[in-house]
């Protein structure tokens, strides 16, 4: 049971309501919850959560290495549910998704263990060490060094929106962004 209850509709501006009447849209919890929201933060929370799926340097497996140790760190159920889904669609082996939970990245690729070392380091120090750092810009841009920034702030603002409302898990977790994309 939400600590945090889901707004009216009624209640809610005509950008939120609109939002809400999309026949194309999956309305997930989280999105519901941050409806709560003022206008300003909400249109930002949604824009930069489409932002963070849609076009990006990412790959989708990248992505679920970034999203799962977020959510494993943040001790988020609500992210995990959906993103443990969208991994084993991806085909990361059991090792893989344990790797990220446990923090002991052997199983995964020197690529896969270096951006899951980032993400921990920003997630748990907030200021990665020099040599990670260092290691990630011989590897990727600047540019997607701070993408990858943002998908790691995207994703710990929902698991704490989805930890403080307390929302419950979606009935059928996401499998895959592109088929989401294009159902709508």
């Amino acid at each position: 049971m939400n600590r945090i209850p889901y707004p009216d509709p009624e209640k809610l501006s005509a950008a939120k309501r609109a939002y809400l009447d999309n026949p194309d849209l999956r309305l997930l919890n989280i999105a519901r919850i941050s409806m709560v929201a003022p206008d300003p933060i909400w249109r930002a929370t949604v824009d930069m959560a489409i932002a963070v799926v849609t076009d990006t340097l990412t790959d989708d497996r990248l992505r679920e290495v970034i999203v799962l140790r977020v959510a494993n760190l943040s001790r988020s159920q609500y992210e995990l549910h959906h993103h443990l889904s969208l991994a084993r669609s991806l085909g990361f082996s059991e090792a893989e998704v344990d790797a990220l939970a446990s923090g002991d990245f052997a199983a995964l690729s020197p690529r896969d263990r270096l951006v899951a070392q980032f993400t921990t380091e920003v997630v748990r120090d907030v200021d990665p060490g020099d040599e990670t750092v260092a290691a990630m810009r011989a590897q990727f841009t600047d540019e997607h060094i701070f993408e990858m920034l943002g998908i790691i702030a995207s994703y710990m603002n929902a698991a704490r929106i989805a930890a403080v409302a307390r929302i419950e898990n979606d009935d059928i977790a996401i499998t895959s962004w592109a088929r989401e994309r294009e159902e709508r």
